[in-house]
C-alpha cells in the first residue's frame, strides 16, 4: 500500500517492552507508511480519544485496573469512529468476541502476531472501518429524511405491528410514541377499510397510491394517499410505508369549486332580480290603479292578493340579493372566545326549548382575530342553528372547542344529531341546497363566504347516526395571543 501521509497508530499498553516488540512488526511491513505513538496508561488513552486524532488504535487488553474492552466501549461513547484492534495476551474466544461486539473491528493474539497476520488485520480493519463509515453516513442521509417528512412514515411486520416511525407520525394521527407502538397499522384508519388493503400486504403484494381515510386519536378523518413495499432483509421480511396527508388539497378543491358555483349563482341571481323585477313593478302598479278604480269588494279581495303576493316575491329577490353580495368588511381585533360566548347567548331560547346541552373546551389561551364582528357571529350562528335543528329535543349535545397549532387556530362545532349523508356532503355549501322542508338553503354557502372573507378555511366531518363536526379554521399569522 502506497501512501503520501502516514497513517497515524496509537498503541496502548502499559508494558514498554511489549510496546517495542509490537513496533518492530510495523518497521517491518513494506509499502505501508506508519507514525507509531505510544500511550502508557488508560487515563491519558481517554484523553486521547477526546480528540480522535489517530488513523488506527490498538489497545492492549490489560490495563491496569482496567480493560482494553473497557477502552473500547469509551471510543465508541466518544464517538470514535477509526478502527480498533485489541491485542490479548492469549487466544481468549470469549474476550475476541466481547471486543467485536463492543466495537472493536479486528483482534490479535500476542503469542501468534507475525508481520503477515498484522497486515492482515490492518487491512481488515481499514477496509470494515472504511464501509461501516459509508453505511452511517448513508443511514444518517436517509435517517434525516425518513425525520423530517412530513409525510407518516412507517416499518412495520406483516401484521402491521409498528417497528419504526417517523416524528411526522405523532403530529399527523395526535398519538404519543407508547401509543403508536400498541397500535397496528390498520388500527389508524376508518374500521373495515384497510383491513381488505392489509390482506394483499399480508400476501407481500405492493400497495401503490391507495386513497384511505386516517383517524386521529381526537377522531378527525384525514384524507391521504397510502403506499407500502414489502422488504426483506436476509430472512426478515418487513413493510415499508407511507401515508400523504391531502386533506388540505381536497379542502381547498372543494372550497374553490364552492366559491366557483357561488360566484355563478350570484351572476345568475343579479340577473334574475332585473329581469323579475321590473315586470314585477308594472304588476304591482297595475295593482294599485285597479284597486284606486273598483269598488267591488270581492274584486278588492283578489287585488288584495296579488299585491301581498307581489310584496313577498320582492322581499324574496331582496334576500337573495343580500345572500349572493359580498360586503365589505370592517375587520378589528375581537376576542375568539368572547364572541363564541356572545353568539352562544344569541341561541339561548332555542338551545333551552331542545333541552341541548352546551360543552365548551376552549383552549387555555385565547386568540385575539381580525374579524368583523357581525358577520363573524353570523356564521357562528349559522352553524349553532344547524346543528340544534339536528338533534333531539332532551338528547343532543353541542360541544364548542377551540385548539391552536403552530400554523392556525381552530374552532370546532360538534353535535350528536342526525348527521350527513354522504351524498349531501358534497353539496351542503351549494347556494340553495337543503334538505328541510323551509328554508332557502343559503346559510351554509353565506357561512362558507363569511370563513373566506376572514382568511379562513371550513371543513365539515359527518356520519349519519352519529353526528357532526365543522372546523373553522384561520392562519396564526391574523392572530395574536391574546395579553
Amino acid at each position: 500500500m502506497n501512501q503520501d501521509e502516514p497513517l497515524h497508530v496509537l498503541l496502548v499498553d502499559d508494558d514498554e517492552d511489549d510496546f517495542l516488540l509490537t513496533s518492530e512488526y510495523f518497521k517491518d511491513l513494506t509499502n505501508w507508511n506508519f507514525k507509531i505513538q505510544w500511550c502508557p496508561t488508560y487515563e491519558r488513552a481517554v484523553d486521547y480519544l477526546t480528540n480522535c486524532r489517530h488513523d488506527i488504535y490498538i489497545f492492549d487488553y490489560l490495563l491496569g485496573s482496567r480493560t482494553g474492552i473497557d477502552l473500547i466501549e469509551e471510543a465508541v461513547a466518544q464517538n470514535c469512529q477509526e478502527p480498533i484492534i485489541l491485542l490479548t495476551g492469549k487466544g481468549d474466544e470469549k474476550i475476541a468476541l466481547e471486543a467485536l461486539r463492543v466495537g472493536a473491528a479486528d483482534y490479535l493474539v500476542k503469542s501468534e502476531l507475525e508481520v503477515t497476520i498484522l497486515e492482515r488485520s490492518l487491512r481488515y480493519a481499514l477496509e470494515r472501518t472504511k464501509v461501516i463509515k459509508a453505511l452511517r453516513k448513508s443511514e444518517r442521509r436517509y435517517r434525516r429524511i425518513f425525520e423530517e417528512s412530513k409525510d407518516m412514515l412507517f416499518i412495520s411486520d406483516l401484521q402491521g405491528n409498528i417497528l419504526d416511525f417517523n416524528a411526522a407520525s405523532l403530529s399527523l394521527t395526535g398519538f404519543s410514541e407508547a401509543e403508536l407502538q400498541s397500535k397496528t397499522i390498520p388500527d389508524f384508519f376508518e374500521e373495515g377499510e384497510m383491513q381488505t388493503l392489509w390482506e394483499n400486504i399480508r400476501e407481500q403484494k405492493d400497495l401503490i397510491d391507495q386513497e384511505v381515510r386516517l383517524v386521529t386519536k381526537q377522531g378527525e378523518k384525514r384524507f391521504g394517499i397510502f403506499s407500502a413495499t414489502i422488504e426483506k432483509d436476509l430472512e426478515f421480511t418487513y413493510v415499508q410505508g407511507r401515508f400523504h396527508d391531502v386533506t388540505l388539497q381536497k379542502q381547498s378543491e372543494r372550497e374553490r369549486l364552492f366559491s366557483e358555483k357561488l360566484a355563478v349563482t350570484s351572476r345568475l341571481v343579479r340577473m334574475l332580480a332585473h329581469e323579475v323585477r321590473n315586470p314585477l313593478t308594472n304588476v304591482n302598479l297595475s295593482a294599485e290603479q285597479l284597486e284606486s278604480e273598483i269598488e267591488d269588494e270581492g274584486l278588492i279581495f283578489y287585488i288584495d292578493i296579488i299585491k301581498r303576493n307581489c310584496s313577498r316575491i320582492n322581499d324574496l329577490i331582496t334576500q337573495l340579493l343580500q345572500s349572493s353580495r359580498s360586503e365589505e368588511l370592517n375587520l378589528s381585533p375581537g376576542s375568539l372566545h368572547a364572541i363564541l360566548d356572545q353568539t352562544l347567548d344569541s341561541a339561548i331560547d332555542r338551545l333551552q326549548l331542545k333541552s341541548i346541552q352546551v360543552e365548551k373546551h376552549y383552549h387555555e389561551k385565547d386568540a385575539v382575530i381580525l374579524l368583523d364582528e357581525n358577520t363573524f357571529k353570523i356564521a357562528l350562528l349559522n352553524l349553532i342553528t344547524n346543528a340544534i335543528e339536528a338533534m333531539e329535543n332532551g338528547k343532543g349535545t353541542l360541544r364548542i372547542i377551540t385548539r391552536q397549532t403552530d400554523q392556525e387556530v381552530q374552532v370546532l362545532i360538534a353535535d350528536n344529531g342526525s348527521g350527513i349523508s354522504e351524498a349531501n356532503m358534497t353539496k351542503i355549501f351549494e347556494p340553495y341546497f337543503t334538505v328541510k322542508k323551509s328554508g332557502m338553503g343559503i346559510g351554509l354557502a353565506s357561512t362558507l363566504n363569511i370563513v373566506q372573507s376572514h382568511k379562513g378555511r371550513i371543513d365539515v366531518q359527518s356520519e349519519e347516526g352519529i353526528g357532526t363536526v365543522f372546523t373553522l379554521s384561520f392562519p396564526l399569522e391574523i392572530t395574536q395571543e391574546s395579553l
